[in-house]
């Protein structure tokens, strides 16, 4: 694996572990709504800390260019920690807006 590759996959572990210390992606009793409440706080959060982490990036530390293997790695990992960004906003938004447009449907019946 590539520093890119590790550096993302501890970001995302490092976010993620610090959401599962402040609440669980397991809520009882265990349904849809409850699971979309969740979800729908760790996505959020989990976005808003990749591209924090993307924003600081932006800024061109120095300190980072060498443990990440110079500017243009740093800028690659720039690329795809804005690519997460938006996947995951993306499925945040979804589960915000898609539940809206199943129940409207009758896919689903409000608890």
């Amino acid at each position: 694996m590539t520093s890119i590759q590790i550096a993302l996959i501890a970001i995302l572990a490092l976010l993620s572990a610090l959401w599962w210390v402040a609440d669980t992606l397991f809520p009882q009793p265990f349904g849809y709504f409850p699971f979309r409440t969740v979800f729908m706080q760790y996505s959020g959060a989990l976005a808003i800390g990749v591209m924090s982490v993307a924003m600081v990036l932006a800024a061109r530390p120095v300190r980072l260019e060498k443990p990440l293997g110079g500017l243009d790695k740093m800028y690659r990992l720039h690329k795809w920690l804005g690519i997460t960004a938006l996947v995951v906003s993306l499925a945040h938004w979804w589960m915000a807006q898609g539940t809206k447009w199943m129940v409207g449907w009758g896919w689903l019946t409000r608890p």
